[in-house]
C-alpha cells in the first residue's frame, strides 16, 4: 500500500511534537488503513531532518 496524502496529519504530528509539552496520544482506527506507517513515516522525516545539520 503506497503511503499517500497524509500531510494533514505529519503536519499535526510534527506541531504535536514541536509544542513543547507532555502529551499522550492515540492512533485509532480500522485495520490496514496505515497508522503505523504513517509513525514510521514521521520518525523517519523527523529523525533524518535533525540529523543532516
Amino acid at each position: 500500500m503506497p503511503f499517500i496524502d497524509r500531510v494533514t496529519e505529519l503536519q499535526f504530528l510534527e506541531t504535536k511534537w514541536l509544542s513543547g509539552k507532555a502529551e499522550l496520544l492515540i492512533l485509532w482506527g480500522k485495520r490496514r488503513v496505515g497508522k503505523t506507517e504513517l509513525v514510521k513515516q514521521f520518525i523517519q522525516q523527523r529523525f533524518s531532518h535533525s540529523c543532516s545539520m
